[in-house]
């Protein structure tokens, strides 16, 4: 928030690190809900986890990760959509530390398909 909405934490760490491949993710769920998650994976509907980066390479490597971890892995595309992921991820934050049912928090995006006429 500190950095507005033309640049992103991420992306001013990738200009400082030249030639690293910094891939935003993991800041969109409190670290409290890792565990379970992980005791979870394979059970079920996993919960969603956002990630962004422009390099495939690293980004494979990410989404590995996540699915390790038990999350299902989603794709926003460049580093640059970390601009809207720094938000959610205070959003979140408020949810889990300021709400009164706990940290362990997930999300999971559902899509709808258009009806049929």
């Amino acid at each position: 928030m500190v950095i507005g909405h033309t640049t992103s934490g991420a992306e001013t760490l990738a200009a400082k690190v030249r030639g690293a491949h910094v891939v935003s993710a993991f800041s969109t769920v409190p670290s409290e809900v890792l565990f379970s998650v992980f005791e979870r994976r394979r059970k079920g509907t996993p919960p969603d986890l956002v990630y962004c980066e422009h390099d495939k390479k690293a980004k494979s490597t990410a989404a590995r990760l996540i699915r390790d971890v038990g999350f299902k892995a989603v794709d926003l595309g460049p580093v640059s959509m970390a601009r809207y992921t720094e938000p959610y991820s205070l959003l979140v934050a408020q949810l889990a530390y300021d709400g009164s049912d706990g940290p362990e928090l997930t999300y999971r995006f559902e899509r709808f398909s258009k009806p049929t006429r």
